[in-house]
């Protein structure tokens, strides 16, 4: 499931979905703390990119900041299954 175009007011890159089966499961309560997606993302102002983790709603539950896109990707935590995580650049 292709992400919105901005997340948390970020422009998106790259995502990545699960599918069914999430990644894994954050700390916080409820059917939210699955993670779902993931978002390469980069605040136009700034230039500030971020790696953020998302529910099966697309809204953020964790984030990273990173310097460049590249790192953002590579930056799973190692409590997700990074092995099953495939980028696809954003297209509108």
């Amino acid at each position: 499931m292709k992400p919105p175009p901005e997340l948390d007011g970020a422009r998106v890159l790259w995502w990545s979905w699960s599918g069914e089966v999430p990644y894994g499961e954050h700390g916080t309560e409820g059917d939210e703390r699955w993670v779902h997606g993931f978002a390469v993302c980069q605040y136009e102002k700034s230039g500030a990119i971020y790696r953020f983790s998302c529910n099966k709603h697309w809204e953020v539950v964790n984030d990273a900041d990173c310097n460049t896109e590249d790192q953002a990707k590579a930056s799973i935590p190692m409590n997700y299954d990074a092995t099953r995580v495939k980028w696809h650049r954003f297209v509108t």
